[in-house]
């Protein structure tokens, strides 16, 4: 009698264990902003691809587990994994403001920050973010960078994206986009303006590593963060790692 108990309580373990992982598998799904090159998508109905992208994807899929990627304004990102609505989201820093709320994984990327500006302005005196006080200064709105510049106490515009910051340097009379290295080049090209503006290096900023970002509130939060440093580690040793990384960016 004992025996077919403990049988029939192995047997209902076993199932919602099963349903658990089939759970996670089916449902895990990062929402991410359009970050050309490691996050690119046109709209919410296009693929989301990318070299972060592919890095996670493939870092998941080591261990076994599937992975989707839909897009969603950054404040609603956030906002979600403060309540622990969505898995989370990548390609994002990690900063004492996000430490209350969410796990961050091993490096799956890093961006080099720079200054983007009108080619004929001089910038061979910007070392440090401090020399950006001597200009005038945009940067996206609530993305690490700009929030960067608010702690720092310097003065600043904010635009709502991306393609929205260059266009400020290129027509308004901006003198300097404070941003990431690979995504202002990517929107530069994209905008047909490589001939009026220039990326300038701030040469004092550490390269700034970028994570997998897990909501702690969101179910199993431990494992998939495990799931996915222990991912990462696998495609780095394979190789695997820097050949999704070379099909983006030759120049590295």
């Amino acid at each position: 009698m004992m025996t077919k108990r403990l049988f029939t309580l192995f047997i209902s373990y076993l199932g919602l264990y099963s349903a658990g992982l089939l759970y996670a598998e089916e449902d895990l799904t990062f929402y991410v902003v359009d970050y050309p090159p490691y996050l690119m998508a046109e709209n919410e109905a296009s693929e989301v691809t990318g070299v972060d992208i592919d890095v996670t994807r493939a870092a998941f899929a080591s261990q076994n587990v599937s992975v989707n990627f839909k897009l969603m304004p950054w404040k609603r990102i956030v906002k979600s994994m403060e309540q622990g609505l969505i898995a989370g989201t990548i390609s994002c820093s990690n900063r004492p403001d996000r430490e209350g709320f969410m796990l961050f994984s091993d490096s799956i990327s890093a961006v080099r920050r720079v200054v983007v500006s009108a080619r004929e302005l001089n910038t061979s005196n910007i070392h440090t973010l401090q020399d950006l006080s001597n200009f005038s200064v945009v940067s996206v709105e609530g993305w690490g960078m700009q929030k960067q510049l608010e702690t720092l106490k310097i003065e600043h515009q904010t635009a709502p994206d991306l393609a929205s910051a260059i266009k400020a340097v290129r027509y308004r009379n901006i003198d300097l986009l404070y941003m990431a290295e690979y995504p202002a080049l990517f929107y530069i090209k994209q905008l047909g303006i490589e001939q009026d503006l220039k990326v300038t290096p701030v040469t004092n900023e550490a390269v700034l590593p970028l994570h997998v970002c897990i909501s702690k509130y969101y179910p199993n939060a431990d494992t998939i963060l495990t799931t996915v440093n222990e991912g990462l580690l696998h495609i780095k040793e394979s190789g695997q790692y820097e050949q999704i990384r070379s099909n983006y960016l030759q120049s590295n």
